[in-house]
C-alpha cells in the first residue's frame, strides 16, 4: 500500500471511489459516476479548490482518499491541518487502509508544524466514530458547528451590499 498526494493518473480511479462513496452515503440517490467524475475534474482538483487529495493505492487503485488542507491562522501563529473526507472503498474496509491513512496525514501535519488535526464526523456514523475513538483521537466537545444552506444561504446572500 502506497499513501502520497494525488496525481493526475489517479483521476479515472479516483472516480471509482467517490462513486461508491456516493452509493454507501445516498444509496438509491446516489450521483452517477459521470456526474462523480465531473466534479472531481471541475470542482475538487479546480482551480477555486483549497482541497489536496491524497490517496491510498493498491498497486495503481486507488483504495483510500482523504480530502485535506492547511488552514491559518491557528494557535501559535502554527497552521492546522482539517480532513473534509476520510472514505476507504467499501472492498478495502478492514484492511487498514484508514490506519495508515490517518498515520500519514499525522506525520504531514506534524511535518508541516501544525498545532493540530481537526474533522468531523457525523454523529450517526458509529463505525467512524469508533475508528476515530480507537485510534485515540479527542472528541472535541467546547466546539459548536454551523451552517447555511439552501433558502438560509440564499437570503444571507441576497443581504450582500458590495454591489451597491
Amino acid at each position: 500500500m502506497q499513501i502520497r498526494f494525488f496525481s493526475t493518473e489517479d483521476t479515472e480511479s479516483t472516480a471509482d471511489l467517490l462513486h461508491d462513496m456516493s452509493v454507501h452515503y445516498n444509496g438509491s440517490n446516489a450521483s452517477s459516476r459521470e456526474a462523480v467524475h465531473s466534479n472531481l475534474v471541475e470542482n475538487i482538483l479546480g482551480p477555486n479548490s483549497g482541497v489536496r487529495l491524497v490517496v491510498a493505492l493498491d498497486g495503481h487503485r486507488v483504495a483510500g482518499l482523504a480530502a485535506i488542507s492547511l488552514l491559518f491562522p491557528a494557535p501559535k501563529e502554527r497552521a492546522q491541518l482539517f480532513m473534509k473526507e476520510l472514505y476507504v472503498h467499501s472492498s478495502d474496509r478492514g484492511r487498514g487502509v484508514g490506519e495508515r491513512m490517518m498515520s500519514w496525514l499525522a506525520r504531514y501535519a506534524v511535518d508541516n508544524q501544525c498545532v493540530r488535526f481537526d474533522w468531523t464526523v457525523d454523529e450517526s456514523n458509529t463505525g467512524a466514530l469508533r475508528f476515530y475513538n480507537e485510534l485515540g483521537a479527542t472528541h472535541v466537545k467546547d466546539k459548536l458547528y454551523f451552517r447555511f444552506a439552501g433558502a438560509a444561504l440564499d437570503a444571507l446572500a441576497a443581504e450582500d451590499t458590495r454591489d451597491a
